[in-house]
């Protein structure tokens, strides 16, 4: 099925390209986001029209993802943890939602279906961990993950 793109869409094309995907997609994604057209004759004119103003609108918000870009710089997420000694291993591991969680704390705002874990959960000890977090479909940035063991003992119940 073809559509007629009403936004830049990563993979799959620029605003006003006629591109062929999967009816289901169309139908139950790109249409009711309000993302595509089916490619009338009337639909390629009003988009033919529309054009301009929807790139300016594309580029505006390209524009405020690289201001927000600029916030990641320096930025490196840590975490507490605490490791068993012989493997390094974590006691539980960093997901996801432990990552959008402490951006949001830190004051970035982002949704969990921006963020991404490329190397999936974390659950051993180390410095090679990132999050890569997309803001635009053409702007990213990847943010360090730091990882810090945990000092303090687990206090023993006392025997009653």
């Amino acid at each position: 099925m073809y559509v007629l793109l009403l936004k830049k869409i990563k993979h799959l094309g620029d605003i006003g390209a006629k591109v062929s995907v999967k009816s289901g997609y169309a139908r139950n994604f790109l249409f009711p986001k309000k993302q595509a057209v089916p490619p009338t004759e009337e639909n390629l004119a009003i988009v033919e029209q529309k054009k301009q103003e929807l790139l300016k609108i594309e580029e505006d918000l390209k524009n405020t993802a690289l201001l927000e870009k600029d916030k990641y710089n320096n930025y490196v997420m840590s975490f507490e943890v605490n490791v068993q000694e012989e493997d390094d291993k974590l006691f539980g591991s960093i997901n996801l939602q432990n990552i959008v969680d402490r951006l949001i704390s830190d004051g970035f705002k982002v949704e969990k279906k921006q963020v991404n874990l490329p190397l999936g959960p974390i659950k051993t000890f180390g410095d090679k961990n990132i999050a890569s977090i997309s803001l635009h479909s053409d702007v990213s940035v990847t943010v360090p993950i730091k990882l810090v063991k945990n000092t303090e003992q687990p206090t023993e119940k006392p025997q009653e």
